[in-house]
């Protein structure tokens, strides 16, 4: 039987808000919509190269390059659902190739690689034994506070690439996620390989490969990352449920920096078996809970509420103990 709460979670003290019986509910893979979300993403980033392609407009092409980065954000928060196995929790190697092909090999990782690294951030959130809590706290773009004016230069440095050989580095070769996997994974990863070279090098897109792939991955969607790396565990008044934050974003911020449902990310720490879509509902349960809205870190806005608490706040937040 699914359980609602993966290993290393605790949901117990809300259960007065959020019962079994919803969990169980909420927690049923949804893979068609997964799947349907999945190629709307590819749909807008093929549509918006192509048309920048037919404009031949310098102002075109720069408009596709942002616009494509917030698509290729979207792509690998829906990698992240597809390591929860929220395709399908019973047939793991289908779960997993599609989201290798769909949404992993594409940014040079693996979905086994993500996975591994992504499992110990969940049982071991903002401690030593989290390795993306490791692999942050360590630079001075994580300390906090900062002024608006500060993480402006920090985004605009981001996008112009400054971090992008560092955050690679770090997904390849710190965190190996696109190493030391399985035989099945590394099939994938050479026929993944094969499949594109032959498709770029027959229809003569490498050109467009690098303009409208490689540059939004290197430049536009490093700040996006950053910026949602510090929105979920950084700049926090209180430790939060799970050391997370929960941002309520308007919809064009759920659209271009927040997309299906990864703003709340506390309640995904929570219960990180719910898909993604399905965790506003699990959020306005729990705001039924004054026990659980007494600790909970609610933010409004990633460019406003979220800018007010890392200009207020003096540290990252209180590290959880294991």
């Amino acid at each position: 039987m699914f359980n609602p709460v993966e290993p290393g979670q605790s949901h117990g003290q809300h259960e007065r808000a959020v019962t079994r019986a919803q969990l169980l509910e909420w927690g049923r893979p949804a893979p068609l919509r997964l799947l349907a979300s999945t190629i709307l993403e590819w749909v807008l980033i093929l549509g918006a190269a192509t048309l920048a392609i037919q404009t031949q407009t310098i102002f075109a092409s720069l408009l596709a390059i942002v616009f494509i980065a917030t698509r290729q954000h979207a792509l690998l928060i829906l990698m992240h659902e597809f390591s929860h196995r929220q395709f399908s929790r019973t047939r793991p190697v289908l779960n997993d190739t599609l989201g290798d092909f769909l949404t992993a090999l594409p940014f040079t990782i693996t979905l086994f690689g993500f996975r591994r690294d992504h499992a110990a951030h969940h049982r071991h959130t903002a401690t030593d034994h989290d390795p993306n809590w490791v692999s942050c706290t360590g630079q001075d773009r994580f300390r906090f506070p900062k002024s608006a004016f500060d993480m402006l230069v920090l985004l605009l440095k981001h996008c112009i690439g400054l971090y992008s050989i560092h955050e690679f580095k770090t997904a390849l070769v710190t965190s190996k996620m696109a190493s030391q996997c399985p035989p099945a994974t590394q099939y994938r990863q050479w026929i993944f390989a094969v499949l594109l070279a032959v498709v770029l090098t027959g229809f003569h897109l490498w050109l467009a490969a690098l303009v409208y792939w490689l540059i939004p991955m290197f430049t536009v969607l490093m700040a996006l990352l950053y910026w949602r790396d510090v929105a979920e565990h950084f700049a926090m008044p209180q430790p939060g449920h799970g050391a997370s934050r929960t941002v309520i974003a308007p919809g064009w911020e759920r659209l271009l920096i927040a997309p299906h449902g990864v703003g709340f990310h506390a309640e995904h720490h929570l219960y990180p078996a719910i898909p993604g879509f399905r965790l506003q509902q699990v959020h306005a349960a729990l705001m039924k809970d004054k026990a659980y809205v007494q600790k909970a870190q609610i933010t409004h806005g990633y460019c406003t509420g979220l800018i007010r608490e890392i200009a207020a706040t003096g540290t990252a937040h209180s590290r959880m103990k294991d």
